[in-house]
């Protein structure tokens, strides 16, 4: 076993719609670092919350779910990077940065939920 084996976590995130894989994620403790690839293999790349809170006032996110409760979590995650996440069966999830890495770390299985 390897001495940093503990400073990385790689999970499977599960969409809260349907159950299925939404992306990969692997979280590195020192140095951070947080990496979510999608089922096909391309690294998803986050945004700031500002931009996605643009797109959600101007109707662009369609299929985010309920729009109050994404416009908490924009705010209180203001500073941090947010993913958009879209399954196979198109449902989209949007989670900040550290809502991921909170997952992933808690997760006890193979899978974090995110819901």
């Amino acid at each position: 076993m390897s001495v940093l084996s503990g400073w990385t976590a790689r999970k499977q995130l599960i969409c809260p719609g349907c159950g299925d894989v939404l992306a990969e994620a692997v979280h590195r403790r020192w140095p951070p670092e947080l990496t979510v690839r999608a089922p096909a293999g391309y690294e998803i790349m986050p945004r700031r919350s500002a931009a996605v809170q643009r797109d959600l006032d101007a109707g662009r996110l369609g299929g985010a779910g309920e729009e109050e409760a994404l416009r908490e979590m924009l705010f209180a995650h203001h500073a941090d990077l947010v993913y958009e996440l879209t399954c196979g069966r198109g449902h989209l999830t949007i989670r900040a940065a550290p809502q991921i890495v909170r997952a992933v770390r808690h997760a006890s299985g193979d899978w974090a939920d995110l819901g």
